[in-house]
């Protein structure tokens, strides 16, 4: 009997397997359902063994019947002495299992490595015996070249099989960690009291109803992730939008319906307000008098100065508040995905992938170099996501059709937003970047010093098709009024340059086609100053 119900109202525990449910990035909420007979009257209907974690502010119960009203729910927790006995139970004979399939596979290799011991064996006394044949002539070179055949191939067929035995077991070998790690786990926690919750809900009805139960509830310790897999072909790039699913909630989610939304909580649970950002200029440290005059107990005539100095550090609070403000990201209302096929998704912590979604995108291409940094260029694909979907912050692996070359990540990008990938490095495309000039013109005491600094970049396509290569550069930038830093020559002229010194150039470059940047500055200072960064 539930705690807190009337001993005179009878009670009737409800079966409601789980039928959903709905994964956030910070949890998820459990949907159940069930049907329980009720007679005329008042009754009180128990969902037992629910995991610990779950929130009772979250608990929303529902009876659907003819002549079937929901009076009260209520939430209980407890705990159970002898917990898991049954899961402990599983996990040993699935420890078994695993151990009982590594033996199969040392089994099998301990009889192929018996079996290459009786090739070496038997090349021995063959070898001896037809060396033996030829000598008397009994028997030719070529009874010999086919019986070396038969034992080379036969014992490489051997190797074959032990290295294709050698990767079953290593496969075998980490589930059986997988699984001995779970059971040592479930049997560190059987000696302990294991907490549960449990929903009891007061029925009333006016004559006797079959009524259907449905129920949900939020539960911490589930999250999910985005993953994708980019696959360039041509000019178009297809997308794979995964998810990994982890759960710790207290209970095994069967293969039911299952929905990915994107909502999540923010670092606020009321809508944030800024406070006023007060500044003020720095104030120097009290002379030697006025410390002497503070000790003394005299306030010191930059008293109100030194006020406002302690309001600006208050307010200086209020700018840390400020700044994680503007780190949060979206808040507003998620979007939801549900994954196409169940997916069963067990309480052990561990990664569960399915796939949300898959698409093409057209992809405008180009290459990158920034030479001053390394001597390579990187692919980039300019794509504007066409998709419906929102695309989340995840890792992604990027193939040339099925060749893997490396590693990305997405940041968020909405559906009709511009965004660009980097897809590896093109070797194909050659950067070289030389100093080809410095120099330092002498002065004398007061006069100018100037340093003459030119680089020669050297781009190479060794593609058989056109390209776009856009080269990054840059000259110093000055933060001394007396240091003077002059772009003197380029060729070409870049595309575009910026106040902090950053030049770009775009260069079209047939198959086999080279092009050559050269540019030159100069950095002018008084002769007696010394300058840093170069």
């Amino acid at each position: 009997m539930a705690e807190g119900t009337d001993v005179d109202t009878p009670v009737t525990n409800v079966d409601a397997p789980i039928v959903a449910v709905t994964v956030f990035r910070d949890g998820a909420r459990v949907q159940r359902g069930g049907t329980v007979h009720v007679e005329p009257g008042t009754r009180t209907v128990v969902i037992r063994d629910l995991p610990a974690t779950v929130d009772p502010a979250s608990v929303r119960m529902a009876a659907r019947g003819p002549d079937v009203v929901l009076l009260n729910v209520e939430v209980h927790h407890g705990y159970r002495t002898d917990p898991l006995r049954e899961q402990t139970a599983r996990l040993r004979a699935e420890v078994d299992r695993c151990r009982d399939a590594v033996q199969a596979v040392d089994d099998e290799d301990a009889a192929v490595q018996a079996r290459l011991e009786f090739l070496g064996h038997l090349s021995g006394e063959a070898a001896s015996a037809l060396a033996r044949a030829v000598g008397f002539g009994r028997a030719g070179h070529d009874e010999l070249t086919q019986m070396a055949g038969h034992l080379s191939a036969d014992t490489a067929d051997a190797l074959a099989r032990r290295r294709e035995i050698g990767g079953r077991r290593r496969a075998a070998r980490r589930e059986l960690d997988a699984a001995e790690r779970r059971l040592a786990e479930a049997e560190q926690r059987a000696g302990q009291p294991a907490a549960f919750s449990e929903v009891a809900a007061t029925l009333e009805a006016s004559a006797a109803a079959r009524a259907e139960i449905e129920l949900s509830y939020h539960v911490s310790g589930a999250s999910w992730r985005p993953l994708y897999d980019l696959s360039l072909a041509g000019e178009r790039v297809a997308v794979s939008y995964l998810a990994e699913v982890t759960q710790r909630t207290g209970e095994d989610w069967p293969a039911i319906e299952l929905v990915l939304s994107t909502t999540r909580r923010g670092l606020h649970q009321t809508l944030p307000e800024l406070d006023p950002w007060y500044i003020s200029r720095v104030i120097p440290p009290p002379a030697p008098m006025a410390r002497r005059a503070m000790k003394a107990g005299v306030i010191p005539e930059a008293a109100p100065v030194q006020a406002a100095r302690a309001f600006a550090a208050a307010g200086a609070d209020r700018d840390l508040a400020v700044q994680v403000t503007d780190q949060l990201g979206e808040a507003g209302a998620g979007v939801a995905y549900r994954v196409q096929y169940p997916l069963a998704v067990p309480a052990d912590g561990g990664p569960h992938k399915t796939n949300l979604a898959r698409f093409a995108l057209d992809a405008a291409l180009d290459h990158l170099a920034v030479p001053a940094l390394g001597a390579e260029a990187y692919l980039r694909a300019t794509v504007t996501n066409t998709s419906s979907l929102l695309l989340l912050p995840g890792p992604a692996r990027v193939f040339h059709g099925t060749q893997f070359v490396g590693e990305t990540a997405l940041e968020t990008v909405a559906a009709g937003e511009e965004f660009e990938l980097q897809l590896g490095v093109d070797d194909q495309i050659r950067v070289e970047r030389e100093l080809r000039r410095r120099s330092t013109s002498k002065a004398v005491i007061g006069g100018t010093r100037t340093i003459d600094i030119a680089y020669e970049i050297t781009v190479e396509n060794h593609r058989p098709g056109k390209t776009r290569v856009n080269v990054h550069d840059h000259i110093p930038v000055s933060t001394d009024g007396d240091i003077k830093v002059r772009l003197r020559d380029t060729s070409p002229n870049p595309a575009e340059q910026t106040d902090l010194g950053e030049l770009v150039w775009e260069l079209p470059l047939d198959g086999g086609q080279e092009a050559t940047i050269r540019y030159r500055f100069t950095v002018e200072h008084p002769a007696q100053l010394t300058v840093a960064g170069l």
